[in-house]
């Protein structure tokens, strides 16, 4: 019972970080961005926590109705855009946060890429926020568990193979009974077996001696 356990848990530690690992490198080959959402100007579309999943695209690729995420005020914004105008400089955007009454106060112009939100992961910000808070910890940790779900392993193995070797060892021989060939069945300790052979070997050694 126990070995299963170890084995089940070595086994999710695995196939989390293996999971961890795909979505990571799966995120960065398709040239996405991660950002975490701080505030609730978004609600319901995109709650507080989430995890957004940015795509860099050309302002003329931004529709009116499209979440974006750009900086404003020195800080990284979500935002929807609610309008879309033209002036002197190109293309300029009106934006708003779904749970904010009025618009953003300027007008957005972006002369190279914006950000598009392709995908929301909900409550996954808050867990990368506190990975990079507790990053050190959470390695550790990862690391205790497989070392000593490893060595428990090892040591059930040990135990088995010892059981194994002390067990007593069957032998079947054919032996003359009366006057049929009968199959007649001798159980031999193993570890008697090997004490009786060492025995022989002393005997020996003392008769070549005397």
């Amino acid at each position: 019972m126990t070995k299963n356990l170890s084995k089940i848990l070595n086994l999710i530690v695995f196939a989390g970080l293996f999971t961890l690992c795909m979505t990571f490198v799966a995120i960065r080959v398709s040239g996405l961005g991660t950002f975490i959402v701080t505030g609730g100007s978004m609600e319901p579309a995109v709650h507080k926590g989430s995890l957004v999943l940015v795509q860099p695209v050309s302002p003329s690729e931004i529709k009116v109705g499209d979440v974006i995420t750009f900086q404003q005020y020195d800080q990284t914004t979500t935002h929807r855009v609610i309008a879309i105008g033209r002036g002197t400089e190109g293309l300029t955007f009106k934006t708003q946060g779904d749970a904010n009454v009025v618009a953003d106060p300027e007008d957005k112009l972006f002369p190279g890429q914006v950000g598009i939100v392709r995908a929301t992961v909900p409550v996954a910000g808050n867990i990368a926020a506190s990975v990079q808070a507790y990053w050190r910890l959470v390695l550790t940790l990862i690391a205790a568990i497989t070392f000593f779900g490893c060595a428990g392993t090892l040591v059930l193995r040990k135990n088995d193979s010892t059981a194994v070797a002390r067990a007593p060892i069957t032998v079947s021989q054919r032996r003359p009974v009366g006057s049929q060939r009968r199959l007649v069945t001798v159980t031999v300790d193993a570890d008697a077996a090997w004490n009786a052979h060492l025995d022989w070997v002393r005997r020996q050694s003392r008769t070549r001696t005397a």
